[in-house]
């Protein structure tokens, strides 16, 4: 009778390698994603971004800024109960910031500006009441009030 050992170290190291091989032999019909850069341009509604060209992939990449703009505008219309002219000076107001932020383009200063002023904009729509309310939901990507610092990672200079 005979005795084989199985090595389980054996067999993982040759499923490993069949595993890459099969991954090897089928790179060629695996299409290579696109990893051009997009260019950022400002957030902006839907409604803002409508008819502007840009670098090309700048509009898909910009997608997702104006989505998350959008949302947040909702949500401020819903938990503000903003009126249907709150909500048409809101949309006119991210529309001149889009159009501000992307004359500021490259100029850091300039954009950091626009971008400190645009909750004191937005708040100057509201009425005393819906000032109270805007002032206690916290910015988006904050952890803390709004224009605090974020705390930096340990280990980072």
């Amino acid at each position: 009778m005979l005795t084989h050992k199985i090595n389980p170290v054996k067999i993982t190291l040759k499923l490993a390698l069949a595993t890459l091989a099969a991954a090897l032999a089928a790179a060629p019909f695996v299409r290579a994603q696109d990893d051009t850069a997009a260019v950022p341009v400002a957030p902006s509604t839907a409604a803002a971004g409508k008819g502007a060209k840009g670098v090309k992939g700048a509009k898909g990449a910009n997608k997702g800024a104006r989505d998350q703009v959008a949302q947040r505008d909702t949500m401020l219309a819903e938990k503000l109960n903003l009126t249907d002219t709150q909500q048409q000076q809101l949309a006119d107001l991210r529309a001149k910031q889009a159009e501000e932020l992307k004359a500021a383009k490259g100029d850091r200063a300039k954009m950091a500006s626009l971008a400190k002023s645009a909750p004191d904009q937005v708040r100057a729509l509201l009425t005393p009441e819906q000032q109270k309310l805007f002032d206690a939901i916290k910015p988006e990507g904050s952890p803390g009030k709004a224009g605090a610092p974020k705390a930096k990672k340990a280990g980072k200079l």
